[in-house]
């Protein structure tokens, strides 16, 4: 029994092994069978037509090259029409110069060159009209563009110009209004200088004509009110009786114009609703007070 299952097992093992190589062997097929990638078909397609077309070109070189060197000769054998299309064209002339002998070759190529020359100097001369042109009209639009901008310029200093002449009539206004405003401030302060003189003269005959009338009425006051009112019937003048009355007291006066003649008491008391009036100025005086003074010095500095 025990060697029966050894060789049992032994089996079981040869047979998984057996299964295990089909199954890799399997696996390799399938591996060897499978369908290669999108890109790497394009990559091979690709590469496939440039060897077509290169060996293409290289037949085609070599035909041209067998021609040429007159070993297989059809370049008469095709026709007149289809000799005019490129490459033909280029490849019949090419044939041709280099069939000419050597001298006459180095002619038609110097032919060439000069013609190549020359069309290369006329296209330059082209060119150069096209430039000579094209600077022709960048001058003239440049030309416009001063011009324009001249104009805007001209505008501009014209508009300035009267804003300059606006500004000036009235600078020339402000200062003829000036010029008038110092006359009248002359004009004001010679006419404050002198009613100022006139006024102070006028206070200084008061003063004086008060300190007389002060001497009297102190007479006048003591004198009784009938004998006074006698003396005042024969003094003409009434402004001089109502100055000395109104030195004295109140009840002096009213007992003297009791007195007195009705007529003239009646004059007397009128000039009271008078107002009041300095004295009229006398002859000029050589002194001026040193207030008045200043005030004519400050007149004549605001004047300048």
């Amino acid at each position: 029994m025990p060697d029966n299952n050894g060789v049992n097992e032994t089996e079981e093992l040869l047979e998984e092994y057996e299964n295990t190589e089909a199954q890799a062997d399997n696996e390799t097929e399938e591996e060897e069978h499978k369908e290669p990638s999108k890109l790497f078909k394009f990559i091979t397609t690709l590469f496939y037509i440039f060897l077509l077309c290169s060996v293409g070109i290289a037949l085609v070189i070599t035909l041209f090259t067998l021609d040429f060197l007159d070993i297989i000769n059809f370049r008469n054998a095709i026709p007149e029409n289809y000799r005019k299309g490129w490459p033909l064209e280029a490849y019949y002339e090419f044939v041709k110069l280099h069939q000419l002998p050597e001298e006459q070759r180095y002619q038609q190529m110097i032919y060439d060159e000069q013609n190549r020359y020359n069309k290369l100097i006329s296209d330059g001369n082209k060119n150069l009209e096209d430039r000579a042109k094209a600077l022709e009209e960048s001058y003239r639009a440049l030309v416009r563009t001063q011009k324009e901008q001249y104009k805007l310029d001209q505008e501009a200093l014209r508009r300035k110009q009267e804003e300059l002449a606006l500004q000036q009539k009235k600078l020339d206004d402000a200062l003829a209004d000036l010029d008038k405003r110092k006359k009248a401030i002359d004009d004001l302060s010679n006419r404050l200088a002198s009613e100022a003189i006139s006024i102070e003269a006028s206070l200084i005959r008061f003063m004086e004509k008060e300190n007389r009338l002060d001497q009297v009425c102190a007479i006048a006051a003591q004198m009784e009110p009938k004998a006074l009112a006698k003396v005042f019937d024969e003094v003409p003048d009434d402004q001089l009786i109502y100055d000395i009355m109104g030195g004295l007291q109140p009840s002096h006066s009213a007992k003297t114009l009791a007195h007195m003649d009705p007529e003239k008491a009646g004059k007397i008391m009128k000039i009271s609703n008078n107002p009041l009036t300095l004295p009229q100025p006398g002859p000029p005086r050589s002194y001026i007070p040193p207030s008045l003074t200043n005030l004519i010095e400050e007149t004549k500095a605001n004047r300048r």
